[in-house]
């Protein structure tokens, strides 16, 4: 998962509904939930000290079914969300009251009317962005009552609990690149988070890892993996409070397996609060669990731990990268012509994997055509744009020299003369077997896939 997941099937950019629609008679009931929305929502100080505060955004994440199974279409309807910010009032500004989303303001309230929502669908709704007063005073400041209310499913409510002040999350950044990893060799990244902000988190925070060109090994009971075996995500959950001013450090390291045939490769984390972690982000209870130990934390010094001041901080984000021992191991990618007899085709050549790397620049891709294809060469002069052909090699009847690399890539130009069932030919790279020992791969097939 992305640290910040973008979730599919949200309607990013809503409008505001024609007109309150009613359902039509014989519709299906749907089911209105709030998949996210905020818990606690800190309103940072406005210090006046550093640059201006930005406004923070608050968001409320919408999710529409049917209310009986099996019922494959329909939508909710008419739907109108109402805002009550009473509590926000004298320290804070409510702040662009978003028209796009079909929102208004009165008083201490805020109302959107939004378009129809189909069934297995949701919306990602921000009504309005919220501002400090200056030297507004720390604390908690009462509730933002949230109701939905549609013309064919039940009305849905939601409490979120205001604070004026905010966490600041940090995370342990680490420095440089992990190289000379094996093929399914590990690397380890112990993780290590803090709270610089003026304010507690009470709720508990969650450690999110993900993976990419890896994977994770199971190992922390309480921890909940996206899969039992070849994880390549992990949620643990501490309970709070994280106190500002504090920090800690993880009692173990994760660690990722590199895949069999990845170059290159990263592990990384981020430190959220659990009690407002969006359903995109989060990890289902029903996750498989670690078969060890549970992870626990130990203080630390986090005076030079960092993170990012957007949105309050919601989350401290770090990550290590890691090179493998087959980096520079320059390996071909097979393609196939695809076409009918007597047809001239355009193949686009692809490049191989770490090129431009073991030390032989950008080289040379040599292409044997298979029996029955015969190259047509391309007058440089005859066609516009920034990709090449292949040209004819120096050895009559020997492979054909495709140069690169150009930004619209590399092109081969054939004529399928005639049917050859099994014709196959190769695509091959010279390289410096001094910093690529691998040989052995350099060459990879061409086939013939022949239409009609």
């Amino acid at each position: 998962m992305a640290l910040v997941a973008a979730g599919a099937g949200l309607l990013a950019a809503l409008r505001p509904d024609s007109g309150r629609s009613a359902a039509p008679a014989g519709e299906a009931a749907g089911v209105l939930s709030i998949r996210s929305a905020p818990n606690t929502y800190y309103v940072p100080r406005d210090t006046r000290s550093g640059p201006e505060t930005l406004p923070i955004q608050y968001q409320v994440d919408l999710g529409a079914t049917a209310a009986s199974p099996g019922t494959a279409r329909g939508a909710v309807r008419g739907i109108r969300v109402t805002f009550g910010l009473a509590a926000l009032l004298g320290r804070t500004e409510i702040w662009g009251v978003n028209k796009g989303y079909g929102c208004v303001r009165s008083g201490a309230r805020v109302t959107c009317s939004l378009r129809d929502i189909d069934f297995g669908e949701g919306a990602l709704l921000v009504p309005f962005n919220v501002k400090p007063v200056p030297a507004a005073e720390r604390g908690p400041a009462g509730d933002v009552t949230i109701t939905v209310r549609s013309a064919n499913a039940p009305t849905v409510h939601h409490t979120t609990r205001v604070i004026v002040g905010s966490p600041f999350l940090t995370a342990r950044q680490n420095s440089g690149t992990v190289t000379g990893v094996r093929p399914g060799g590990e690397v380890r990244l112990t993780p290590a988070f803090g709270n610089k902000g003026d304010t507690d988190v009470d709720g508990g925070v969650s450690v999110l890892v993900s993976v990419s060109d890896a994977t994770l090994l199971p190992r922390y009971g309480n921890c909940r993996y996206d899969k039992p075996k070849g994880a390549t995500e992990a949620q643990c959950d501490f309970p709070g409070p994280l106190r500002a001013g504090t920090a800690y450090e993880a009692t173990g390291p994760f660690t990722a397996v590199a895949g069999r045939t990845a170059r290159n490769g990263s592990v990384g984390y981020g430190v959220w609060r659990t009690g407002d972690l969006d359903h995109r982000s989060r990890l289902p209870a029903s996750a498989p669990r670690g078969s060890g130990a549970p992870l626990r934390l130990r203080p630390v010094d986090g005076t030079r731990f960092t993170g990012v001041r957007l949105d309050a901080a919601q989350v401290g984000t770090a990550s290590l990268d890691f090179e493998t021992t087959q980096l520079n191991d320059l390996e071909p990618v097979g393609f196939a012509i695809k076409g009918r007899m007597g047809q001239v085709v355009d193949t686009q050549v692809p490049y191989p994997r770490s090129y431009g790397r073991a030390g032989v620049g950008n080289p040379t891709m040599w292409v044997t055509l298979p029996e029955g294809v015969s190259l047509v060469p391309v007058d440089p002069e005859s066609h516009s744009g920034d990709f090449l052909y292949c040209v004819p090699g120096p050895k009559k009847g020997g492979p054909v020299a495709c140069p690169g690399p150009e930004v619209g890539g590399t092109f081969l130009r054939v004529r399928i003369d005639r049917r050859v069932e099994g014709a196959r030919g190769s695509i091959s790279v010279a390289s410096d077997p001094a910093v690529d020992p691998d040989q052995e791969n350099n060459t990879a097939p061409v086939t013939v896939e022949y239409a009609g």
